[in-house]
């Protein structure tokens, strides 16, 4: 929301103790609120105000709600035409993950985001998505932005990756996840580092990813069913079973024709991984610490 000052009522302040820091004063009661009804008016975001109309209104007035907004200090009429434009036609949507960057270093993350975030930022330290997730506007090439990663982990359910008696902690979660996906490179023979699309097909785009993701809950489910470790030599024999149920030769299953229909879209690759997953459920089937 952008507001302006139409008086002097409304002002900035120098913060005594902090040099170049300044406030402002906003009413607070009811009598406040008379004095100032005038002092400022919206330039932009009417319709933020408009959804607190009582006929519109969902929430109640014990709830609490924030809302973000620029002010300008009695802009002068060309000051005003010059923000009306810069509102209304030169704007630029932020990119989501760009804005999940900004909470997070403002710590406005909610605590499921938190976790996912936590979890996102370790993954990229670690092979062998060291340094492929975009945390915030840097320029990776193909990497995988970190709100696309914490939509693919949501969906793949991983915070819900457990033993008999608890839940994962993050630590587990990361060894777990970076051994699953170096298995998946050594197997269909890739590396999300260096491979590009047209060598490992949809491997190293986040289509193929959300794909693999989607298949580490029923694998680990089955370690823990056939009561094996969750180490490289499983987890590669559990995929190249599953790459040999489908007929296609490893290092071709994610850049074959069928890959171009599996990985058209979220509803074609949840499809295929669901179709996938009754496979390896099929494969072999009590409680075991699968992590040794």
């Amino acid at each position: 929301m952008t507001l302006a000052t139409k008086d002097n009522k409304l002002s900035v302040k120098p913060y005594p103790e902090i040099n170049g820091l300044f406030y402002m004063d906003f009413p607070e009661t009811n009598k406040e609120f008379e004095q100032y009804q005038d002092a400022a008016e919206v330039m932009d975001g009417q319709h933020r105000l408009y959804s607190f109309l009582p006929n519109i209104r969902t929430i109640s007035d014990n709830d609490s709600y924030e809302i973000g907004f620029t002010i300008y200090i009695q802009p002068t009429l060309n000051q005003r035409r010059q923000i009306f434009v810069s509102c209304n036609e030169k704007q630029e949507k932020v990119s989501g993950n760009l804005l999940m960057w900004f909470r997070e270093k403002l710590n406005m993350l909610s605590d499921t985001e938190k976790s996912y975030y936590n979890l996102i930022s370790e993954l990229n330290n670690n092979y062998p998505l060291h340094n492929r997730i975009i945390m915030g506007a840097e320029k990776v090439t193909r990497g995988f932005k970190a709100d696309q990663i914490m939509d693919a982990l949501k969906n793949a359910h991983v915070q819900d990756l457990g033993i008999s008696d608890r839940l994962l902690n993050n630590e587990e979660k990361v060894i777990v996840i970076c051994l699953y996906l170096t298995a998946w490179e050594n197997v269909a023979g890739f590396r999300f580092a260096t491979s590009s699309p047209k060598e490992a097909g949809v491997a190293v785009k986040i289509a193929g990813l959300r794909y693999m993701l989607l298949l580490l809950q029923p694998i680990w489910e089955r370690a823990i069913n056939l009561r094996r470790t969750f180490d490289t030599a499983y987890v590669e024999d559990t995929l190249c079973k599953l790459i040999s149920a489908y007929g296609v030769e490893r290092e071709l299953f994610f850049n074959n024709s069928e890959s171009k229909l599996n990985f058209r879209d979220r509803t074609n690759i949840t499809h295929y991984a669901n179709k996938s997953a009754n496979m390896i459920r099929s494969l072999g089937a009590e409680n075991f610490n699968p992590l040794g």
